[in-house]
């Protein structure tokens, strides 16, 4: 219920920003800084919180989770100037879709590193030299 509550605050706080109303909380005087100057809006913003409302008391993964992956990425490739379809993309699979990733112009090569990192191979230890290379080939070439 607190996790509930907590998001619902957020939820709020962000739509309030799109009004002019900035709370004295320092990562929503960041965004109204540089996202909304940027042409994120804040009811934007506050539409990721359906993306983590889904995981509170769940054991599955929510098809809102994976959507707002997307729609994280999108955000983020509106900022990056890059593709908003290939960016869902990589949000979907960064959030958990196990579809194919997409080979990636220069300004989304770094989300496909988050894309990639997303993956768990339980086999292979998180900092391990394969997956450090893959991952440093990815940001590099976009594939």
């Amino acid at each position: 219920m607190i996790g509930e509550i907590r998001l619902a605050w957020w939820r709020e706080a962000l739509q309030g920003l799109d009004a002019g109303r900035v709370p004295a909380q320092p990562l929503l005087q960041l965004a109204t800084s540089t996202l909304l100057p940027a042409g994120v809006r804040g009811a934007e913003l506050a539409d990721l919180e359906d993306r983590w409302l889904g995981l509170i008391g769940s054991d599955t993964l929510p098809q809102a989770h994976i959507d707002g992956g997307g729609a994280l990425f999108a955000l983020a490739a509106r900022l990056t100037g890059g593709d908003a379809d290939t960016a869902r993309q990589l949000g979907r699979h960064w959030a958990g879709d196990p579809g194919p990733l997409p080979s990636v112009a220069a300004p989304l090569r770094p989300l496909l590193g988050l894309a990639l990192l997303a993956r768990r191979d339980p086999a292979e230890p998180r900092g391990s030299l394969g997956r450090q290379w893959r991952l440093l080939r990815a940001v590099a070439t976009g594939r």
